[in-house]
């Protein structure tokens, strides 16, 4: 039976080195054919390709091997039923002993095939010694890493032996950075920093890409800081991906014992791990942390809520009501009468039931589809069941019995806590001239009262654009509604304050000013309105929805126009990326769904990839569905007003929004031929009757609605407060349009045209358009500006005058080409 060696995406060099080692072995060996290599394994790859055994696509049958790795369930799911043996070459301690193969210390993964080769005594030539040694001499550091073994050593000098070829060796394996390199580095590096712990420097490096980049971490190695380093630890953000890589220079760090605190395994000299949705910044900020001897909730037993409140399945319904109501839970965990769970109730179920006089007990009304947790699961399992499913409750149990309960809000608290160790990136910003007097003042009012001032939000990423700035949003660590009402006092104009929001409005020299004091938020239910409470400049960034929209801008006088982003919207500018800051940002509030599809029209900018995961997540469990309407509809008509709205409505269209914002509509491969077509009849419009421009969004959203229910689009338009003419239009459109289009069609005489389309709403005319084009065009460009001379009928009033015009009109139009 085929031996399938799989190597992980992005393998190295010393993995590619193992697989070949495999396939001198074992003659029944194959590789399956990389999608993806380091830079140096792929260069090393395509010179020596005609030595490898390939196969393009796995048998239907094979023994799975796996080197350098032991990460086997995903290939198990992955080949489902076709794995019929697992072997497991990895010379990472952790890894299961108990497969076939082999598992041992040592520092390269080759080196222990290389042992094995040299046992059974087989022959090889100077080419596969050298392909052999290419893997020990990377992952050892030409056998200076700490780490190497003597048996690393030994194997070297059994392939020199065999005639392994210098030349080729140093062809590879030379180092120094070129420019190249250095490009790269600066172009992926988010952020570079040492600390001191027990007097051993120790190097913490962040790189951030859309796609994993071993090659990276290679150049890494070569830079002087990272080498004069007892330790250094590099986190790369790739996707939806997360990798945490430890690496010891010197026989003074251990830096399995802190892998081991985030689930990742190796050895003292070497360790990693891999997470899922959980960002570079807040990995830094816990290994920080975590270095620093400093205590973190990571796992689940850390910030669960314990003892269990928990309901009995035979309890009547109306008294678990009761029982809710009064601790003011939403849910809790049912167990049966030996005490094991079996499913969950929420409060809002016994309350329809209660409503619709339905009188049962608590196994009648009980959810029994749920996801649990362990104590020791980490934190971050628990935001992925929340964002893939958007459960509120989520039961740990531990040995059968649920010893805890974990809710969105323990979520958001955990977040926040990990989140307080994030520092801001800072940077010096050129203001644009015409603000710089304004916010000076403003700033220098700030700071002789005791407060500081920030510019916040849009405003500031509008400025990073170099888009123009009118409204300016401001918080303040203090008072905001005193800052801005002597603000006004001293310039005579007025401040509307709003007492509970801690807010206030107040235009200066041209501007719209908001004031508002720094807070968090939370959101008591998917899509409610949030609760508030004041806090730090960091924390009222961390409430926003996006990175790009989690920037502030100092305006105080010591360091005005100084940038603070903590989250790294700065970059996710520079890459035109749409990133939420944290993994339950849409579950927490659905209504940023729509938002991040409307920046993402509006700057012609993409979705990172974790943030369109997460985004197709929410969409698929139906958060939208139990948003507020207003706010939906809200965020729609914003949406409306966009320039590239048609864009954004592609959005819609590839992430399947519209269909739950709006009850009954469908997607149809005529609406997109109509909507492109209206786009461009717009664009027509703008340029040929630049005097009659309306708010074209409109246009588009009739044609989105023009095919639901008449009832149900009647009262989407008022909830949405569409203005008269969209009502009438939409009116038009159902009881006339087809009636229009067929009468158009055949109409002879241009005077037919002109009695069809007169007094009609313009954005009927255009909707008209799609179908008759230039019948239409004929009427708006010609026939509705022929004008006639009353002076010709004099001695005609009133009526007779009117028709006559009229009469005469219709003749001139007739008498044209």
């Amino acid at each position: 039976m085929v031996k399938l060696i799989v190597l992980e995406e992005g393998a190295d060099l010393d993995a590619l080195s193992c697989a070949y080692g495999l396939q001198l072995l074992y003659e029944d060996a194959h590789l399956l054919k990389p999608d993806y290599l380091s830079k140096r394994a792929s260069e090393v790859f395509m010179h020596f390709r005609h030595r490898f055994r390939l196969l393009e696509d796995a048998p239907e049958e094979f023994e799975l091997v796996l080197v350098d790795s032991h990460s086997y369930e995903g290939y198990l799911k992955r080949f489902t039923g076709r794995v019929k043996d697992i072997f497991i070459y990895d010379h990472h301690p952790q890894a299961p002993k108990h497969l076939k193969g082999r598992v041992d210390f040592t520092g390269s993964c080759t080196t222990l095939v290389v042992e094995e080769l040299m046992q059974k005594e087989v022959d090889i030539d100077p080419e596969s010694a050298t392909l052999l040694a290419l893997g020990i001499y990377e992952d050892t550091g030409m056998l200076t890493y700490e780490g190497t073994t003597y048996r690393d050593a030994r194997a070297i000098e059994w392939l020199l032996q065999k005639g392994l070829i210098l030349s080729l060796l140093r062809r590879f394996l030379s180092g120094g950075l070129s420019k190249e390199h250095i490009d790269l580095l600066s172009q992926y590096v988010v952020s570079f920093e040492s600390l001191f712990i027990e007097g051993k420097k120790v190097s913490l490096i962040v790189v951030k890409s859309e796609d994993y980049k071993p090659d990276l971490l290679s150049l890494l190695y070569e830079l002087k800081e990272v080498k004069e380093s007892s330790a250094f630890f590099v986190i790369v953000e790739a996707g939806t991906k997360t990798y945490l890589f430890g690496r010891s220079l010197r026989d003074e760090f251990d830096v399995s014992k802190v892998l081991e605190r985030f689930g990742g395994g190796g050895h003292e000299f070497a360790s990693a791990g891999k997470f899922e949705g959980v960002s570079g910044e807040r990995l830094k900020a816990l290994l920080e942390s975590l270095l620093k001897g400093e205590e973190v909730p990571l796992k689940v037993k850390d910030i669960m809520a314990y003892p269990p409140f928990l309901l009995e399945e035979d309890m009547p319904a109306d008294l678990a009501l009761a029982e809710l109501s009064q601790r003011n839970f939403a849910g809790a965990p049912v167990v049966n009468a030996k005490g094991r769970l079996v499913g969950l109730i929420y409060k809002k179920n016994l309350l329809k039931a209660q409503r619709h006089g339905i009188r049962g007990s608590v196994k009648d009304f009980m959810v029994e589809d749920f996801h649990t947790l362990s104590p020791e699961d980490f934190i971050w399992t628990a935001e992925n069941i929340l964002s893939t499913y958007g459960e509120k409750l989520i039961p740990v149990v531990e040995q059968d019995r649920v010893v805890g309960v974990i809710t969105r809000l323990d979520l958001v608290y955990a977040y926040r806590r990990h989140a307080q160790a994030i520092k801001a990136h800072e940077k010096r910003l050129t203001l644009p001239q015409e603000l710089v007097p304004l916010l000076k003042r403003i700033g220098e009012k700030a700071q002789e009262i005791g407060y500081r001032a920030y510019l916040v939000g849009g405003v500031v990423r509008d400025m990073l654009l170099k888009r123009p700035v009118w409204d300016l949003d401001l918080v303040v660590e203090g008072d905001a509604i005193r800052l801005a009402c002597e603000l006004a006092r001293d310039s005579g104009v007025d401040c509307h304050a709003f007492e509970q929001f801690g807010t206030a409005h107040i235009k200066l020299q041209g501007h719209k000013l908001e004031f508002a004091t720094t807070r968090r938020e939370t959101y008591p239910h998917p899509g409610s309105y949030p609760l508030v409470e004041w806090a730090s400049l960091r924390e009222d960034l961390l409430r926003r929805d996006f990175t790009i929209n989690a920037m502030a801008l100092s305006i105080n006088p010591e360091n005005f126009g100084t940038l603070i982003d903590y989250f790294g919207g700065l970059r996710d500018l520079k890459d035109k990326v749409i990133r939420v800051l944290h993994p339950m940002s849409f579950v927490e509030d659905p209504v940023r769904i729509l938002r991040a599809l409307r920046f993402a029209g509006r700057f012609g900018f993409k979705l990172s990839k974790g943030t369109e995961k997460l985004l197709i997540k929410a969409v698929r469990i139906g958060v939208l569905k139990k948003a507020p309407r207003g706010r939906l509809l809200n965020e729609l008509r914003l949406a409306m007003r966009e320039e590239r709205f048609l864009e954004i409505i592609g959005l819609y269209k590839k992430y399947g929004v519209l269909e739950q914002v709006l009850e009954g509509f469908s997607f149809k491969e005529e609406l997109e031929r109509l909507l492109e077509n209206l786009k461009e009849l717009v664009s027509w419009h703008r340029i040929e009757f630049p005097e009659e421009v309306i708010d074209y969004g409109w246009l588009f959203f009739l044609l989105l609605i023009k095919d639901m229910d008449r009832q149900i689009a009647q009262e989407l338009l008022k909830d949405i407060s569409a203005p008269a003419w969209v009502r009438q239009s939409y009116q038009l459109l159902k009881d006339e349009l087809y009636k229009t289009v067929k009468a158009l069609r055949q109409a002879q005489k241009n005077s037919e045209v002109y009695e069809l389309l007169k007094n009609k709403p313009l954005a009927f005319l255009l909707l008209v358009m799609l179908y008759e084009r230039e019948k239409v065009r004929l009427y708006l460009e010609r026939l509705r500006f022929v004008k006639v001379d009353p002076e010709k009928f004099k001695g005609l009033s009133g009526k007779e005058l009117g028709r006559a015009i009229e009469e005469e009109k219709k003749r001139l139009m007739d008498s044209m080409a």
